[in-house]
């Protein structure tokens, strides 16, 4: 969302909440709503279920910009995006409890013609994306001049995935979300079965819970009654039609209505599909191969982020939709939102249309933990610990390739996250520290080999895993040694690096050029892309390739063209 955008939302929003009672929740909710509910502007649909029932449901804004039409909440239809993961990942339970398939089952046992990583990876490693397979979609645009408006087929995703010869790392070691992992399953689904995706979620699923609005799109080019085009927002309030003609199923291309949603949102407090068996091992949290235990169910997500009451929800986010499926189970409450404006924020509408409905409940919550003991104090004693010099250095995340840096001042060490400012850190040990401040934290330095790691654990979430890598040399940098053309059997592309006004750029398929960040030796980053390319050089320090990593694809292979 545009920064100029947001804040007139805000305001917008701020001036009409003021207006409405506490005791007329419709106008609160309808004032949260408010930047999508013109005449020109596409928009969302919105039902909230409370109890078992449907307490609000309400379209907001244009289903069509072109005719007019406007959202309508039982009828028109939009594209959920990652959203209809939970649906793929039912249908594997399904076939579970029909004995058709084990949730351990090696996956080339239903596709044997993936490549051999010489290591196992089970259908519960696809579902909880711990896997370690590349994201396809990642691997299919990532410099290759592929859009979403082109069209891409299953073939073209099997012959991506076909081509990887690494894994982002060991199955069951680490959370990588990917897309790769629910196209599998979606095929592990059909071979199965001897179904269709669409034909088995409508015969087991949609239709027993009377989704009559709810399938799967897997042609690009099919006309669809009701449903909704998706937009881009432009420069002066304009809208733009976004378009994808991908025919991926099992990661996304559900369509469905808000009211349809709430039919399936039913089946998780009574369940007619899959009995209590399949609502449960949704809603199941993953654990790593180390016991660490995921914030993440099959095709869900699970954690305490609304105001410390434990949620379940998935969104969804493809050309310009929107999707939120948003549940708080101790409060028997529920908030979907579809949108097809790329500029709305489905999750933070779904967690705001919360605040409303269950005001109440919130205070009375916030009351009881402002009455909770407080957490123990560290001890006086344990923050005298010196702090130590050879701990200070530049560490990057590969998992997101995020810079941090710890330095050594005054006798302790300080550290700071990307684009947060430099925290002293409070001695636990020799190498464990707590990070001060709300929210709280703790740091542990390590050594492995003569790699220097650092773990950064903060929240109920995974710990950042760093490496300490070598800084940038002192003075002004060349640039001659990275010139020159690049290739990557893997996603079949060529990259080209060139250097003007002593920046250099990357020049890569119909992409413009993209300017690149010197991070540390012989490493620079994309912005645009999250990327982070390192650059390799054999014996005589002569730069043979590269290999690059963002947050859903690690490692992937360049070389230097003679």
């Amino acid at each position: 969302m545009r920064l100029s955008f947001l804040l007139l939302y805000v305001g917008g929003v701020a001036a009409a909440w003021a207006q409405a009672p506490e005791s007329d929740p419709g106008r609160r909710v309808d004032a949260l709503f408010s930047a999508y509910a013109g005449d020109s502007t596409p928009g969302c649909a919105l039902n909230v279920i409370h109890d078992g029932a449907t307490v609000y449901e309400k379209g907001y804004g244009k289903a069509n910009l072109a005719f007019g039409v406007p959202i309508a909440p039982q009828s028109t239809v939009f594209d959920i995006g990652s959203a209809s993961k939970q649906f793929t990942a039912a249908a594997i339970l399904l076939l579970v409890q029909d004995g058709k398939l084990a949730l351990s089952d090696d996956i080339r046992r239903h596709l044997p013609e993936l490549p051999d990583y010489r290591e196992l990876i089970a259908i519960d490693h696809l579902l909880y994306h711990t896997s370690g397979l590349r994201d396809f979609t990642v691997l299919m645009t990532m410099g290759t001049g592929v859009r979403e408006v082109d069209y891409r087929s299953t073939e073209d995703a099997w012959s991506v995935i076909l081509r990887q010869k690494r894994l982002n790392h060991s199955p069951g070691a680490k959370f990588i979300y990917s897309n790769t992992n629910y196209f599998l399953l979606g095929q592990i689904v059909e071979r199965v079965s001897g179904k269709g995706l669409g034909e088995f979620l409508q015969e087991r699923i949609f239709r027993p819970l009377g989704m009559r609005q709810t399938f799967v799109r897997d042609r690009h080019d099919l006309v669809v009654p009701q449903f909704a085009p998706s937009y881009a927002s432009a420069p002066g309030g304009a809208y733009t039609q976004k378009d994808i003609n991908w025919e991926f199923t099992g990661s996304s291309s559900v369509l469905s209505t808000v009211a349809d949603r709430a039919k399936w949102d039913r089946n998780f407090d009574e369940p007619r599909v899959g009995g209590e068996w399949l609502v449960q091992h949704l809603q199941q949290n993953g654990t790593r191969s180390d016991g660490v235990k995921l914030d993440l169910g099959r095709g869900l997500f699970l954690d305490r982020q609304y105001r410390g009451m434990r949620a379940v929800h998935h969104a969804g986010s493809t050309a310009g939709y929107r999707a939120q499926f948003f549940r708080l189970p101790e409060e028997r409450f529920a908030a979907i939102v579809l949108c097809n404006a790329d500029d709305a924020n489905a999750p933070l509408l779904s967690f705001k249309v919360a605040d409303v409905f269950l005001a109440d409940s919130i205070r009375k919550r916030r009351a009881a933990a402002a009455n909770a003991p407080a957490a123990p104090a560290i001890a006086a004693a344990s923050l005298a610990l010196p702090g130590r010099p050879d701990y200070a250095g530049t560490y990057v995340d590969r998992y997101d390739q995020g810079l941090h840096t710890v330095e050594f001042s005054d006798g302790k060490l300080w550290y700071s996250a990307p684009r947060q400012k430099s925290l002293a850190l409070q001695a636990l040990g020799d190498r464990r520290f707590s990070l001060p401040g709300k929210g709280g934290g703790s740091l542990e330095f390590f050594k492995q080999g003569r790699r220097r790691l650092l773990t950064v654990a903060r929240g109920s979430g995974e710990p950042a895993e760093l490496e300490r890598v070598r800084p940038l040399p002192a003075g002004p940098q060349s640039l001659n040694d990275y010139l020159g053309t690049y290739s990557s059997a893997e996603i079949d592309t060529r990259w080209t690096f060139v250097a003007r006004d002593g920046r250099l750029y990357k020049q890569a398929g119909r992409e413009t050029d993209k300017p690149m960040e010197a991070a540390f030796e012989d490493a620079f980053t994309v912005a645009e892309d999250s990327e982070l390319i390192r650059f390799t050089r054999d014996a005589h320090r002569r730069i043979t390739g590269f290999t690059v990593d963002n947050p859903r694809v690690l490692d992937i292979l360049f070389r230097k063209e003679r």
